[in-house]
């Protein structure tokens, strides 16, 4: 594999970086800080983006944010990828219907970028918000990982560093979410230890300590990724979100469409009915981008009302 050209990895990461923090600027030594760059190097970068339109300065404040040059480049993304149209319909639809924060994300290289959110504000703070980025090592994304080959699963459980049980019990998770069609992260996913790992991450991004916290937090949690293996319908469970995939023409996952769970515990009967509705709303999206599911045809589109409210 090519080694990456350190102005264009520089240039990615300040844009990344300042897409993931949409309410601030930044000033050219606070982006050094924030990704180890060496100053000249940054201050060459930055001018070419900001004389790209990618960024805009602040005379002032001496601040950088983006610039207007790229929404144009996400208004051609959203061109060539209808999928994220469509995910975002049905995320609005899902939200009308069940009262509850609806998700759109993708995968970004070794990342999770969450895209787009619908629904009412959460009443504690999100793990996500348009723009932020998660790594992609196990359990995190494991709607994105259950129809992937094995060397790109080896490669999302050895990132994370996980010992042979654990990677044999994920390994049979990812099985079960490609037979029920959608994945159900635990509420232990998002641990207070957890979370600190993945904001100081979002504040590092470039920083190798701070995913090595990240995943040293996830080692020392407990289970994150539900397995309805000997589970009854009446058993409650809590769960963080239920997630499902939308896929591209050749039947990758592109996208996953994800419901906010209910902070108190709940029948698994109930996630059962939740993760059906959402899979078949993901199913109504892969159709509309022309997107095929792997190994089985689309189910029909639900019916309103056919899941139960929260």
């Amino acid at each position: 594999m090519p080694r990456p050209a350190p102005a264009s990895a520089r240039a990615t990461d300040i844009v990344s970086f300042l897409t993931a923090h949409p309410s601030r600027g930044f000033t050219i030594s606070e982006l050094v800080a924030h990704l180890g760059m060496n100053i000249a190097s940054a201050h060459a970068t930055l001018a070419v983006l900001c004389d790209c339109g990618f960024l805009i300065r602040d005379p002032v404040h001496r601040t950088y944010v983006l610039g207007p040059a790229l929404a144009a480049t996400g208004f051609a993304a959203l061109e060539q990828h209808p999928a994220i149209n469509a995910a975002i319909e049905q995320a609005e639809v899902l939200a009308g219907e069940l009262g509850a924060e609806v998700g759109v994300s993708a995968t970004a290289g070794r990342d999770v970028i969450f895209l787009a959110r619908r629904g009412p504000q959460p009443l504690t703070p999100s793990v996500g918000y348009p723009g932020d980025r998660t790594p992609l090592l196990a359990p995190i994304g494991a709607v994105f990982l259950a129809w992937a080959d094995d060397d790109a699963i080896t490669s999302w459980i050895d990132r994370a560093a996980l010992t042979a049980p654990l990677a044999q019990l994920y390994r049979g998770v990812l099985a079960e979410i490609r037979a029920r069609g959608f994945s159900v992260p635990l509420q232990a996913i998002a641990a207070p230890a957890v979370i600190d790992a993945v904001a100081r991450l979002r504040s590092e991004p470039t920083d190798e300590q701070a995913e090595q916290r990240l995943t040293e937090a996830l080692a020392a949690t407990d289970e994150m990724l539900l397995s309805f293996d000997g589970l009854e319908d009446a058993d409650e469970i809590a769960v963080k979100t239920i997630a499902a995939p939308i896929f591209d023409p050749i039947g990758r996952v592109l996208l996953s469409l994800s419901i906010t769970a209910a902070e108190h515990p709940v029948p698994v009967s109930q996630v059962g009915e939740l993760g059906r509705r959402l899979a078949q709303s993901a199913a109504i999206a892969t159709r509309q981008a022309r997107g095929r599911i792997p190994g089985r045809d689309l189910p029909a589109p639900a019916s309103a009302g056919s899941a139960r409210q929260r």
